[in-house]
């Protein structure tokens, strides 16, 4: 058996709180489906399908997580993924740590020993907030990407293992294990 995981920083409930107020001051279509709040996170690392026996190593082997500090981050604006010129997904996006860079590409190296490859992609962090399968339309779009609000500044203290498991109604997340990071120094 396998499954399907992925690392990922977490976001506390008041920031996200706070970016909910100002998407809902944005829009009022009821009809577009949204992330559920519980379900906003950081990607550091997707790993996607693993043996469900390498998990407990995983999980053990992770630990060197709780090394790294707190991390101070930043909600600053909208951004979208495009496909073939479609919006297909609405993020947040974040200024964030050189630390946290680090973190991603530690996790990034780790996991190749159990041939999962190294990501291409340059490390962008954001949040999906919404998965698009219905193009919204211009004025939807240029509504987000337009916007300016006060930057959201919050503090991460912990880095979630995570499992996805994917239904008709979309992905459930089971966390394995959490790791604290370490207090910031006065």
């Amino acid at each position: 058996m396998k499954s399907r995981i992925f690392v990922a920083l977490n976001i506390p409930d008041e920031a996200k709180d706070k970016l909910f107020e100002i998407i809902n001051q944005l829009h009022t279509d009821k009809n577009l489906k949204w992330e559920k709040k519980d379900k906003i996170h950081l990607t550091l690392k997707f790993v996607g399908d693993v043996d469900d026996e390498d998990v407990p190593l995983i999980t053990k082997e992770l630990e060197f997580l709780q090394e790294y500090k707190t991390q101070n981050l930043q909600i600053t604006g909208f951004g979208f993924f495009f496909r073939f010129k479609e919006p297909k997904i609405l993020w947040a996006g974040l200024k964030f740590s050189d630390e946290l860079k680090l973190i991603a590409q530690k996790l990034d190296d780790y996991f190749t020993k159990f041939g999962i490859e190294k990501e291409k992609r340059e490390f962008k962090p954001h949040l999906t907030l919404m998965r698009i399968k219905n193009n919204p339309g211009d004025n939807f779009i240029n509504k987000f990407k337009n916007s300016k609000f006060e930057p959201i500044d919050f503090q991460s203290n912990s880095i979630s293992l995570i499992k996805s498991e994917l239904n008709p109604s979309g992905s459930v997340y089971t966390e394995i294990k959490k790791y604290n990071l370490r207090p910031l120094e006065e």
